[in-house]
């Protein structure tokens, strides 16, 4: 009769190495689900059209205008009340 005892006594590193297999597996297992998770969000983020640059402030713009001649000085004076209320 090929009947095994499991008691105390008994040969106990089958339990172990069995342990240490499903602490591997489920280690793996996460690992796995991690590198997935992060792959879908990266390309979730790759197709995100990127913010656009602040818009200048409006006093800036009339700045960089006079400044390239574009307005005169009377307009810009004009304008710039006109911000300023």
């Amino acid at each position: 009769m090929d009947v095994i005892a499991r008691g105390p006594g008994a040969d106990t590193s089958a339990s172990i190495w069995t342990g240490v297999f499903w602490l591997a597996a489920i280690i793996a297992l996460a690992a796995f689900a991690y590198l997935i998770a992060r792959q879908i969000l990266d390309r979730r983020d790759a197709h995100r059209v990127p913010a656009a640059e602040p818009v200048a402030p409006a006093r800036t713009i009339l700045d960089e205008r006079l400044a390239r001649g574009e307005i005169e000085i009377d307009e810009y004076r004009e304008r710039l009340t006109a911000l300023e209320t």
